[in-house]
């Protein structure tokens, strides 16, 4: 039936915001002048930063927004959504108080609908205060935590213009395990599936309400599927009543890493017999997860071994404040990279990015804001509510596989980390998600009684580089799942895990070595559910001034050498329409001239490698298959206190920032053929490859045939530069905010990468963007890169790029 449609607008509210930093007075009265204040686009950061960052601007800052409300709005409800703002806000609608948020990482929404003036000017105000603040998860001081407090609008604004008989808004509504849509799975095979839908409408009009709702299940070409009509239910006035439905699937597209499938789920709601009031569209994907000592993840009945990373929401210059597009790029990275995981570390993060691991098959684990720290009274208050909006937020989502309620690192030393507390914690992620779907993780180490606090999946733990179970013997039918590995261990802030893309050949192939050894290890350990390396990308952080290097990726998004380790361990077989996948080889090396015969590592996930010193093979090889030893001697040069205090944190990072490791100190067998046989896919290790200038050439086979191929070549001496622009899958938008990064490579001759390059490089751009940070920038292993944002004009921009010595290089690229 074909119902006339009256349901909901939803706009962008992110244009056209006025910003000021600091505390003027009475900047939240509606009147009160701001012309002079700088014009901004969502998402937002309230101070472009050094590349190297550590005590970033805290303090106060505003916006403003004006904006007219139609006429046609009357009678409708109004309300403004904030995806999250950091960390304390505080907003006005034409002057009167609405809102005090605490909590930067979750979204808030206000009801305006009393407050518009129709046919007129109305303002909407926002102060936001991101100083410390111990009341606030996570709570530690910015000078001793080990990520950023980057403050603003860093994330969207929308306004929902919507009939008063409407579905509420999860997080808004604030019901246990109840408002918005929740969906659940039983039953469910290749055969078929139920689909339980949940759905909360609430009447706002002044008159009782005849309410019937009506669920479609679509396929990605728009195709019924599955569709169900509920009784009409009398809703009285001010009242709401809770629809659940049940929905058979019969051959149901299954969402798993590999595959990927999502469903629309369409929510119509219908006042009386014809007439549509509001309709809501909710992207599902069918699957069902389990976790077992015996049996390990299991995901729609198969087992698989989680492979995964960890994720900080950062960017250079611009700290959090990134674009829906840019969440979906570094989603396309780490999928690209091998994994099929990420830990959201250490908080929830953008709705963007989550439905981007939807979206590419990247499974997520969602930790309630947190970093060894949890003072009594109002910060325990403000994090046991996190941990239900956040599941209230992303309860939809196929990708997410596990809550994580424990507080990052946070045991019974640090204030109130009481078994009593994180066992309050379990219950209340389980009261938001009733059923076997349902899997809170955490941190068991520290616990006086881990079996009360119950975690359905309790975290792994190192010590002295072996990966251990905590307490076997009062957890002896859970597995465990190693949620942080590779880097720390080697060192601690002077990890030799901790290597900038610079490094050069033998430190990024130590780098590599350590996250390989370490996945070895982990592999070992036949309880282990899976693991996630630290980390996927570098990241400033508050308690160091150095970037934390010991991403796959460095800060700008390029990769190192473990990314394509991580790369190798993907399936060959698999293929996914919209990433780079299938089989791979990699060269880890620079084939440079060096003294004796050398040692060449490929990475590949094919059967068997052959290598070509200039057209003439040199062997094929098979995947290593050496023992597994140990790691060696580790000589940091200097013994580092994870867990010192705030007081004892800032006097060692002031007295020894001019130590670092040097990573060719360390007596450690890197690449010696063995620590392999738990992989998935081992390397492929040449040994006495003698050195000739000219071309190194791998071809990777499966079955015998040729599927991969990888070539290095010597470089000459510099000789020109060339522009290569990031887009990852979705062009750059001209909405104010989206960014993308322009890296200039300096070449030889043949068109090499020359590693040894540190040219200045200086950027110049015409059109709709600007370029933020620095300019000009030094290259690092010959690539220069900045970061160009889009201005809220559509048009076709010119890049170029000079740098003394080189010849100049330009490209285009088009924004709509």
């Amino acid at each position: 039936m074909q119902y006339s449609n009256l349901g909901r607008n939803t706009l962008n509210f992110n244009k056209e915001w006025k910003f000021f930093l600091g505390d003027p007075s009475e900047a939240e009265l509606k009147h009160v002048p701001d012309n002079e204040w700088e014009c901004v686009y969502l998402p937002h950061t309230p101070q472009i930063e050094p590349l190297h960052i550590d005590l970033h601007y805290q303090g106060f800052c505003w916006y403003r927004k004006r904006f007219l409300a139609d006429e046609a709005w009357k009678g409708k409800k109004i309300f403004i959504e904030f995806e999250a703002a950091m960390h304390e806000a505080h907003v006005w609608m034409n002057g009167e108080s609405k809102l005090v948020h605490k909590g930067g990482y979750l979204p808030f929404m206000i009801d305006i609908t009393e407050d518009v003036d129709y046919g007129a000017e109305n303002v909407i105000a926002v102060q936001l205060d991101n100083r410390n603040n111990g009341a606030i998860p996570p709570g530690k001081p910015l000078e001793s935590l080990d990520f950023s407090y980057f403050g603003g609008l860093y994330r969207n604004v929308k306004l929902h213009i919507m009939d008063k008989l409407h579905v509420t808004d999860a997080v808004y509504a604030g019901i246990q395990a109840g408002g918005g849509v929740f969906v659940k799975y039983s039953d469910v095979s290749k055969a078929s599936a139920t689909v339980e839908v949940q759905t909360h409408v609430l009447n706002e009009h002044d008159q009782v309400k005849d309410v019937k709702v009506v669920s479609t299940i679509l396929d990605k070409q728009g195709t019924i599927v599955g569709t169900t009509e509920s009784i009409i239910e009398s809703v009285q006035a001010g009242g709401e009543y809770t629809f659940t439905q049940i929905i058979t699937l019969t051959n149901p597209r299954l969402w798993h890493p590999d595959h990927p499938f999502l469903y629309t789920l369409l929510t119509e709601i219908i006042d009386g017999e014809s007439r549509k009031v509001d309709e809501l569209r909710t992207r599902i994907g069918v699957r069902t997860i389990s976790f077992s000592k015996a049996n390990g993840f299991m995901i729609n009945g198969e087992r698989l071994v989680i492979r995964g990373t960890n994720r900080h929401q950062q960017y250079p210059y611009i700290g959090n404040a990134a674009s829906n597009n840019a969440q979906y790029r570094d989603a396309v990275k780490l999928k690209e990279g091998g994994f099929n995981f990420v830990r959201l570390g250490h908080y929830p993060q953008s709705p963007a990015f989550i439905d981007a691991c939807d979206e590419l098959g990247l499974m997520t684990v969602e930790p309630v804001p947190g970093w060894q720290y949890c003072a009594l009274g109002k910060f325990q208050e403000i994090a046991k509510q996190n941990i239900r909006d956040m599941i209230r937020r992303d309860r939809n989502h196929p990708c997410m596989i596990m809550w994580e309620v424990s507080l990052n690192e946070t045991y019974n030393k640090r204030g109130g980390a009481t078994d009593e507390f994180f066992h309050e914690c379990h219950l209340i992620a389980h009261e938001e998600y009733p059923g076997d779907q349902m899997n809170t993780s955490g941190d068991t180490i520290g616990r006086e009684n881990p079996a009360y606090v119950n975690f359905d999946v309790p975290h792994t733990i190192w010590e002295d580089s072996t990966m251990t179970r905590p307490l076997e013997d009062v957890l002896p039918d859970k597995a465990g799942f190693d949620r942080e590995y590779g880097d720390y261990e080697f060192g601690g802030h002077e990890s030799t895990s901790r290597i900038p893309r610079g490094a050069g050949e033998k430190k990024q192939l130590l780098q590599a070595w350590n996250y390989q050894w370490s996945l070895n290890r982990n592999r070992g350990n036949r309880w282990s559910l899976g693991d996630a390396s630290w980390i996927g990308i570098d990241h400033n952080r508050g308690c160091y001034p150095w970037i934390a290097e010991c991403g796959a990726m460095d800060t700008f998004r390029l990769p190192k050498y473990v990314y394509y380790f991580y790369q190798s361990q993907r399936k060959p077989d698999v293929i996914h329409e919209q990433i780079e996948s299938g089989p791979m080889a990699y060269i880890a090396n620079e084939w440079t001239e060096r003294v004796s015969p050398a040692k060449v590592v490929v990475y590949s996930n094919c059967d068997e490698v052959e290598l070509f010193v200039n057209g003439k093979s040199v062997g094929i090889q098979k995947p290593d298959q050496g023992p597994d030893t140990e790691y060696g001697e580790r000589i940091t040069g200097y013994e580092v206190d994870y867990w010192l205090t705030d007081e004892e944190q800032h006097k060692w990072k002031e007295g020894t920032m001019e130590s670092k490791t040097d990573a060719g100190s360390l007596m450690v067998s890197t690449y010696d053929g063995g620590n392999c046989r738990n992989l998935d896919r081992a390397p492929f290790t040449f040994e006495g490859v003698a050195y000739e200038p000219g071309e190194l050439k791998a071809i990777g086979r499966i079955a015998g045939v040729d599927k991969a191929e990888f070539n290095v070549r010597t470089p000459l001496e510099p000789e020109r530069l060339s522009i290569r622009i990031d887009t990852s899958g979705r062009e750059l938008a001209a909405d104010g905010s989206d960014f993308v990064f322009a890296n200039a490579e300096v070449q030889d001759a043949n068109g090499t990468v020359v590693p040894s390059a540190n040219h200045e490089v200086v950027f110049e751009v015409e059109g709709p963007v600007v370029i933020v940070g620095e300019n000009p920038i030094q290259a690092e292993a010959g690539i220069a890169t900045v970061l160009l944002q889009s201005r809220p004009v559509p048009g076709e921009v010119i890049v170029t790029c000079h740098a003394r010595g080189l010849k100049s290089a330009a490209t285009k690229l088009t924004i709509t």
